[in-house]
């Protein structure tokens, strides 16, 4: 797939499929303004989205929101196949109608097992997406919005249809791991460390740093920086509050450390990200006054 395409190179759609017959897991972790898919056609993986870990078998598929954190690893021997899309949402908003409310569907159902019939249905969509974007014949653009479209509404549908309960944890080590992940969602906002972290959850030090890195694959720190860098984004796109306070608000506990992450993690630093992604009208959020 030429860079014209690839959403994040600034294009509106990618697919690949590869096959790997050794250990891997993804070298950086992180987030992207595009939609993605992930189907494994054979093997075994874990999948970190947000702040657990799932285990991903053969005939499913993973969906990853725009903008959230997730991170795949090794499982098993960690030879697997896959195939991945990603897409922007201008790509399909021609087909976007009240019946086709995806978004919703990716944040609701992170991993779908599929039975041997939907494995038939999704591979059959996917495989002819492979071949137009290899083949490019005339209208193959138009060919992947409709295959994509497809896809979505049979996501929408079998999502509708499956349990609303969360999929059991691999085991009780990934479980909490992902009650200590989604602590630090929670109070990312308060001072955090290693230490206070392994004192609430009664977990060596150690044990937590090395235990946290294996199952989602980010350093402790790192997890934290991410979460609270996220928060900020959030703030500079939709409120005008000071970069001071967005740094506050967001866990930083100086602005000095707040916009060397932020330009570490995002490329970029917080006035550049918000001169480029703010909404047009930007509002407060709670009663600062302007500074």
């Amino acid at each position: 797939m030429d860079d014209r395409q690839d959403p994040s190179a600034g294009g509106d759609f990618l697919i690949e499929k590869i096959k790997r017959t050794q250990a891997f897991s993804m070298d950086s972790h992180h987030t992207h303004d595009s939609y993605e898919i992930y189907y494994l056609l054979d093997g075994e993986r874990h999948y970190f989205i947000k702040d657990r870990t799932y285990r991903v078998r053969r005939g499913d598929l993973v969906l990853i929101p725009a903008g959230e954190l997730h991170q795949t690893l090794q499982a098993a021997d960690g030879a697997h196949e896959r195939i991945l899309i990603n897409f922007r949402a201008g790509f399909i908003r021609p087909f976007q109608d009240e019946e086709l409310n995806y978004d919703a569907v990716f944040r609701r159902c992170p991993v779908l097992a599929l039975n041997a019939r939907e494995q038939m249905t999704v591979e059959g969509l996917l495989q002819r997406m492979l071949d137009e974007d290899r083949l490019r014949p005339q209208g193959w653009r138009l060919q992947l919005r409709l295959s994509l479209a497809e896809l979505l509404l049979f996501l929408c549908r079998k999502c509708g249809s499956v349990p609303t309960e969360p999929a059991e944890h691999p085991n009780p080590t990934f479980r909490k791991v992902s009650e200590i992940a989604r602590y630090i969602g929670d109070h990312y906002g308060e001072p955090l460390s290693l230490e206070s972290l392994s004192s609430l959850f009664h977990i060596s030090p150690y044990y937590l740093s090395r235990t946290f890195k294996k199952v989602t694959g980010f350093g402790l720190v790192e997890y934290m920086h991410w979460v609270r860098v996220k928060e900020a984004q959030r703030l500079l796109r939709t409120t005008s509050l000071p970069i001071t306070e967005v740094s506050m608000r967001s866990g930083f506990d100086s602005i000095t450390h707040f916009g060397r992450v932020f330009k570490e993690l995002c490329g970029m630093p917080p006035r550049t990200y918000r001169s480029r992604h703010a909404d047009p009208s930007p509002r407060r959020s709670g009663n600062t006054p302007p500074r």
